[in-house]
């Protein structure tokens, strides 16, 4: 067979990305062209007449004092709305979490003068330094923050952030009460109040019930509103400042098996590291890839002492503390809807966590900032029928909403086709800082995810795949995951 010249294989090559990113611009335009909401709300009902608020009564109760419910409570009580803030312990106490806080979420505390507390407690490291590792072993790591103008994200445990943010609204107005386990809900159409009930027999009345209790939520299971258990999964273990190896601030490593899913280390102000492992559901039934959630604690296990970067990184003598696992609910998965009449359900309990990052104290956040301007519309006007809350989805959907359907059908596309991280990672390498801080805006919701889709970005990241898949089949570059350690070590 007669050799391509130099020329015949750069016209292959150009003929072949451009294909490549047509396909890939088309699967996902189809898509969302065809996309909707993720929730399905229900028939407006008919708006009645509101009395006045009776005295000792709250303009809404907010079940839940997690980043969502913390700044709902705050913006509310902020313009001197009445405001309860329940949660079933007593702060600070511990969620089981990445804890990084991506730029929207970092906006939102400056606003509220959290981030300056923060910053002068040293309980928030801003990540620089960082990058990620594709399923077949290429890397790149660098610095994206000369290239924002800012990071674009930082590490904060949740210990500190959700104390943090639940003080601030208490500060504000809010009535932040502690070990309030709230075991039942009633609704008095005639009064148009929720009368909650807690375990200690104290009980709280607010014309909106916000449903903020996290991705389990025993409350929006219990009125209906969520349908199924969440399918989404995420370990962690803090590793001892001083212990480790690590060099970097933040990177993802995207082993194939887990795939959507990925594992992180992100480093702490006092130089502790989180490790933490994220499946994310993709495929049939409730696999995340090609994996189940049961599979967790091995995957936990087996990437700190075998996979060959994160190993490296920790190092032999690293304090790891025990693993804990939380649950993921993503993209809204499995919420009726997110409001009702005098109803709101916001941040992990409305399924409010990135499809493809698994990130979600972002979100949180923004839509509990949603939530509250929908309730003080809804106050100023005196309707709290679904049809006046149906502003509260409008809104998320403006601020967030939208990238959850380009998150799933990106990561559905990584889980089928590795080689699109790998074609990521050759792009930095050879970029460099320009190229990672793109990758960094999108994965940070500093840019949508329609970014991937302008022809400039698509046109790029086709003619890598191109690059990489030519590396991979054709010239057989090795896959670094598979080279013997020794190998790698030399």
């Amino acid at each position: 067979m007669e050799r391509l010249t130099s020329q015949q294989r750069t016209v292959v090559l150009a003929s072949a990305g451009a294909v490549a990113a047509s396909v890939i611009v088309f699967s996902l335009y189809k898509g969302l062209s065809g996309s909707s909401s993720s929730t399905r709300p229900r028939k407006a009902a008919k708006k009645s007449p509101t009395k006045p608020l009776p005295p000792g009564c709250f303009d809404a109760v907010i079940v839940g004092a997690g980043p969502s419910g913390g700044t709902a409570a705050y913006y509310l009580a902020k313009v001197g709305a009445q405001v309860a803030l329940l949660d079933k312990e007593h702060f600070p106490r511990d969620k089981y979490c990445g804890d990084a806080v991506c730029t929207p979420a970092i906006k939102i505390l400056e606003e509220m003068g959290v981030l300056e507390e923060l910053k002068q407690n040293n309980e928030a490291h801003f990540a620089d330094c960082g990058g990620f590792v594709s399923p077949s072993g290429l890397s790149y790591i660098g610095t994206s923050q000369h290239k924002l103008g800012e990071a674009a994200a930082c590490a904060v445990k949740r210990t500190h952030l959700d104390e943090r943010i639940s003080r601030c609204a208490a500060r504000t107005g809010a009535d932040f009460k502690e070990g309030f386990e709230v075991t039942s809900t009633t609704f008095d159409e005639q009064a148009g109040l929720w009368k909650v009930k807690s375990a200690k027999g104290e009980e709280v009345s607010g014309r909106v019930l916000v449903i903020a209790d996290g991705a389990t939520s025993k409350l929006a299971t219990k009125l209906g509103y969520c349908t199924e258990p969440a399918k989404g999964v995420c370990s962690r273990a803090f590793i001892e400042g001083g212990t480790h190896n690590a060099d970097f601030d933040g990177v993802c490593f995207y082993q194939r098996e887990s795939l959507p899913g990925y594992s992180a280390i992100f480093r702490h102000a006092n130089d502790e590291l989180n490790f933490c492992y994220y499946l994310i559901p993709c495929g049939k039934d409730d696999m995340c890839g090609n994996v189940k959630e049961s599979d967790l604690k091995r995957l936990h296990e087996n990437a700190l002492k075998s996979d060959p970067f994160i190993s490296k990184a920790v190092g032999p003598d690293a304090k790891v503390e025990r693993m804990r696992a939380a649950a993921l609910r993503l993209g809204g998965q499995g919420l009726k809807t997110t409001y009702d009449d005098h109803l709101l359900i916001i941040g992990d309990a409305a399924g409010h966590i990135d499809p493809l990052t698994g990130e979600g104290i972002h979100t949180a956040m923004m839509g509990g900032k949603a939530a509250a301007e929908t309730i003080l519309d809804m106050r100023a006007n005196g309707d709290f029928s679904s049809a006046a809350a149906k502003a509260y989805e409008q809104r998320w959907m403006k601020y967030y909403g939208h990238d959850f359907y380009l998150s799933k059908k990106g990561a559905e596309l990584i889980w089928k086709y590795p080689i699109l991280l790998d074609a990521c990672a050759n792009e930095m390498q050879r970029k460099g800082d320009a190229m990672m801080a793109k990758w960094a805006e999108i994965m940070t919701n500093i840019r949508p995810k329609t970014y991937f889709l302008r022809p400039d970005v698509a046109c790029q990241l086709g003619f890598a795949v191109v690059r990489e898949f030519w590396n991979q089949k054709i010239i057989g570059r090795p896959d670094q995951y598979a080279l013997p350690k020794a190998a790698k070590a030399a």
